[in-house]
């Protein structure tokens, strides 16, 4: 019953995360004028709440000239971390590691190619624009995408020294950092949904998105081991063959 239920929660945080990075995508076709779709979130958030506002409107119209000023730099940080949320889960998947590592390997540098990108451009306009929340968001973002990166490099090098499980999970820890657009739209629901303000809402959700989600990766890494095990032998097999997974 553990295993379903767990198995349940992964699919449909996958499915969520899918969702919103697809969703996310339309900066890429609609470019700085796509901010203009968060206005219509203020009807949903205020029949959670409870409470007329027009939060998501002003937000809109305060960000969108800022957007337009960065908008090259905005739509590589959107673009690459919803790219890489959608790539990633190739990662993951045991059958992907075991039997095709080919498709591991160059869904592993994509992965790292526009997970960099986006958390790299994710650190500069958080600071450039900057974001809405307030310095301590704006520090949130910047230690976030930091981290992110610098779990990438490592798990870069653990593959190169051989070290599978180790790569494996530190893969897991920067999917974790990318995931808290995830967990920020779900915190921001809540918050609302309490009939907190959304200012405070959306601080308190950048403030703790990045450690709820961190702390979510290493209790996987070590309740389920071997999960990680599993596609360490394959990818040793096939770095013999000169196809080793990233």
């Amino acid at each position: 019953m553990v295993k379903i239920v767990k198995r349940l929660l992964l699919w449909l945080t996958g499915a969520l995360a899918a969702l919103i990075a697809v969703y996310s995508l339309r900066y890429l076709f609609q470019g700085a004028d796509a901010v203009d779709a968060l206005a219509e979130t203020d009807a949903f958030f205020n029949s959670l709440s409870g409470q007329m506002g027009s939060f998501w409107t002003e937000f809109a119209a305060h960000q969108k000239p800022l957007y337009h000023q960065h908008e090259f730099t905005l739509v590589g940080h959107i673009a690459g971390a919803s790219i890489a949320l959608l790539v990633g889960m190739v990662q993951f998947v045991p059958y992907v590691r075991d039997n095709m590592p080919l498709l591991h390997r160059a869904s592993g540098y994509l992965y790292t190619f526009t997970a960099v990108l986006g958390l790299g451009l994710g650190a500069y306009v958080s600071a450039a624009l900057p974001m809405e929340g307030g310095p301590k968001a704006i520090v949130a973002n910047i230690l976030g995408g930091c981290l992110g990166i610098a779990f990438i490099v490592i798990a870069f090098f653990r593959i190169r020294q051989g070290q599978y499980e180790k790569h494996g999970q530190w893969m897991l820890r920067s999917y974790a950092i990318l995931m808290a657009i995830l967990t920020v739209y779900l915190l921001v629901t809540l918050f609302a949904a309490m009939g907190m303000d959304s200012m405070l809402g959306l601080t308190l959700a950048h403030m703790v998105c990045f450690p709820i989600n961190l702390a979510i990766a290493e209790m996987i890494i070590r309740t389920s081991p071997q999960s990680f095990r599993a596609g360490a032998q394959p990818a040793q097999t096939g770095a013999k063959l000169g196809v080793a997974a990233i």
